[in-house]
């Protein structure tokens, strides 16, 4: 008896040694993606070494994490928010990041914009690692790669050591003394873009009419559709359960004409389960934004996001979600003269 125990014993140890090996060259061979303003080691894994508690909650894809500028909301009322999206996020992988959020914190509000129901996302190795690779290690995150990552990536999006593996000639030091203690960003998930991008400035410059006409979205298939409509619904009992407000929304984009379609079918489908639905884009010429306000045809950069963050600020007092702004914490006011200092 004692040498089957004993036996069970060195199993175990040598079971726990190899896990601990795999999640150590996990942490080793994990692309960190530390280099600004696309940073979202630091964006998404930030949120989770961070102390404060966030009374609203920003998801969905880059047009989120384009747009809201927690600092400037801070600043103007009073109330601390974190931009918790990845490129192309899909509305299913939504779900998982709220309930990380409610595992994490009691957010009051959160804010979801709908870019991912609109434009159909294509769920290559790079979307799924996108918003995989940077959760901790949790029975959600587990959860959540085994009812939405499609099969044949499950492995490589639990163990991402399948997918890096061959990263050898491009480990650096700071790959083999990372900690994942260390991620930490100022602009709590937003992101800060100068300018216009080069593919942007010459689609301009060969343009003579004032908005660009980009190729037809693909169509939204049925399946498509059902599968997000059964996330909204999980999302919507999710927010109710956890006495958490629900606010859908669409961010400014160069030109939403395309999404037209869409955005009536998703407006018609919020309306009749009674969901706040907005499209700020109704409201450009309001916050006069201009083609220098874009970075490309479906993204603000930093001269835009403060004229739609001042738009959306005005949006909150109108529905009374605001603070005292009196005693505001001495942090968030550093981080905004930061900000500042970089514009």
């Amino acid at each position: 008896m004692v040498k089957k125990l004993f036996k069970i014993l060195k199993i175990l140890i040598f079971t726990g040694l190899v896990v601990f090996g795999i999640f150590q060259l996990n942490n080793i061979f994990i692309r960190k993606s530390l280099a600004k303003p696309w940073d979202m080691g630091n964006k998404i894994g930030g949120y989770f070494n961070e102390d404060d508690h966030y009374n609203l909650m920003f998801f969905g894809t880059s047009h989120s994490y384009c747009s809201f500028n927690p600092l400037l909301i801070y600043s103007n009322t009073g109330l601390k928010s974190y931009v918790l999206a990845s490129q192309q996020q899909p509305l299913k992988a939504n779900y998982y990041y709220m309930k990380e959020a409610l595992n994490r914190d009691n957010p009051e509000i959160f804010f979801v914009d709908i870019e991912s129901l609109i434009s159909f996302i294509n769920e290559d190795d790079s979307v799924i690692h996108s918003y995989t690779d940077y959760l901790p290690m949790s029975l959600n995150k587990i959860k959540m790669i085994f009812d939405i990552v499609p099969q044949k990536a499950r492995g490589h999006a639990l163990i991402p050591l399948i997918k890096y593996h061959d990263r050898w000639a491009e480990l650096k030091d700071e790959d083999f003394g990372f900690d994942p203690a260390s991620y930490h960003d100022y602009l709590r998930g937003y992101v800060f873009l100068k300018g216009s991008s080069s593919k942007f400035k010459n689609e301009k410059i060969k343009t003579d009419k004032n908005i660009l006409k980009p190729k037809k979205p693909k169509a939204l298939g049925d399946s498509y559709k059902s599968e997000n409509l059964k996330y909204l619904d999980k999302i919507v009992k999710l927010a109710g359960n956890n006495n958490v407000r629900l606010y859908f929304l669409k961010t400014p984009i160069y030109n939403e004409e395309p999404y037209k379609e869409a955005l009536r079918f998703w407006k018609n489908e919020l309306k009749k389960r009674n969901l706040y639905f907005i499209d700020f884009n109704e409201f450009k010429n309001d916050m006069n934004l201009t083609k220098e306000d874009f970075y490309d045809s479906s993204h603000l950069n930093y001269l835009g996001a403060e004229k739609f963050n001042k738009f959306f600020i005005n949006f909150l007092f109108q529905n009374d979600i605001y603070r005292d702004v009196e005693n505001l914490d001495p942090n968030w006011m550093e981080d905004l003269r930061m900000y500042n200092l970089n514009r």
